[in-house]
């Protein structure tokens, strides 16, 4: 599945560079976030997320490498009895941030959430980026 989207912040590129380089900052506005720790250059995060009436737990190896427009990110979880497997690019300009996500998702998840699984990761992506603004136009 691939999720594209565009958000506008009222904040120029260095300062949300600096927030979004901050992947502690970040994972405070992800729902269900238990757990973060750095391991070398990936981060272990930990948490429980839910589709439907698939709930539980998860762990996520993530990887952000900065670029000159923003930032590519890797993520590889599992938990559920599934596997997610996330590739995402993150565009930053002055006031505004662009993603594309292509998200491959396997297991329960995959057959017995497909449904729901569009309706639930549209609303995360929007906590998230509502959150991302509201703390980067504080700051």
């Amino acid at each position: 599945m691939r999720y594209q989207g565009s958000i506008e912040v009222n904040a120029n590129k260095d300062t949300i560079l600096n927030f979004l380089g901050n992947i502690e900052a970040v994972a405070s506005c992800f729902p269900g976030i238990k757990d973060i720790k750095k391991d070398g250059e990936v981060y272990i995060v930990k948490g429980t997320a839910g589709i439907g009436f698939i709930k539980g737990d998860y762990t996520a190896k993530v990887k952000m490498k900065k670029t000159e427009e923003g930032f590519d990110l890797e993520a590889q979880g599992n938990g559920m009895n599934s596997n997610v497997n996330i590739n995402a690019k993150i565009v930053v300009g002055d006031g505004k941030i662009d993603y594309t996500a292509d998200v491959n998702v396997s297991g329960i998840l995959a057959s017995a959430g497909a449904r729901l699984m569009e309706p639930a990761l549209n609303k995360i992506l929007n906590q998230l980026f509502d959150c991302i603004k509201k703390k980067v136009e504080s700051s």
